[in-house]
């Protein structure tokens, strides 16, 4: 009787295993492909959160291989929970840098300010008082600089890398001003 009970228990709980490992197993494959999906751009904006993610996701299939059902589902609704407020912070961190590039939508103009300037200079036989030709073809260097690191600015943008567009464009930024100024371009035409 002892045994007849044991193998009833037994068989109960198996079942009931079973029946946890289907809803478990599919949870934990929509929440890896959740995480597959978010990971890009997660990875791009709130990289900090994507290894407690990753981690999360590795330990919810430890507990799927040692039987843990139940636990592999709470795990998935903590973790999709986390998902969720990584995917916010990386959209909130996209958004923040689209509107800061946009931002610098002012430079190409301001760049070519400088180099409408510089050539002005260039044509001239006698440079204006206070100007040298060190000054002069120390902006000629400058600009050339301005000129590289806006086109890899530009051209991070338009691969979709913010983080690097706008870097960039942040280091581009004061080396057109300190330009503008030092070659007497009117600051309003600096309007930011």
């Amino acid at each position: 009787m002892k045994k007849l009970l044991a193998l009833v228990l037994t068989a109960g709980v198996t079942v009931a295993c079973a029946s946890q490992k289907a809803p478990a197993e599919m949870a934990l494959k929509g929440l890896e492909q959740a995480v597959t999906a978010a990971k890009p751009e997660i990875e791009m904006f709130a990289a900090d959160e994507m290894t407690g993610l990753t981690d999360a996701v590795a330990a919810a299939k430890t507990k799927f291989e040692s039987g843990d059902y139940a636990g592999v589902v709470a795990d998935v609704q903590t973790v999709t929970a986390k998902l969720s407020t990584a995917a916010q912070t990386a959209a909130a961190k996209k958004a923040a840098l689209t509107t800061e590039w946009t931002t610098f939508a002012a430079l190409p103009a301001m760049v070519g300010q400088v180099t409408a300037k510089l050539t002005e200079l260039t044509a001239m036989r006698r440079l204006p008082a206070g100007m040298t030709k060190t000054t002069v073809d120390d902006a000629k260097m400058s600009l050339d600089k301005v000129n590289a690191l806006w086109t890899e600015a530009s051209g991070a943008f338009e691969k979709g890398d913010l983080m690097a567009a706008v870097t960039k464009a942040r280091d581009v930024k004061p080396m057109v001003e300190t330009l503008m100024s030092s070659l007497g371009v009117a600051a309003a035409a600096a309007a930011k």
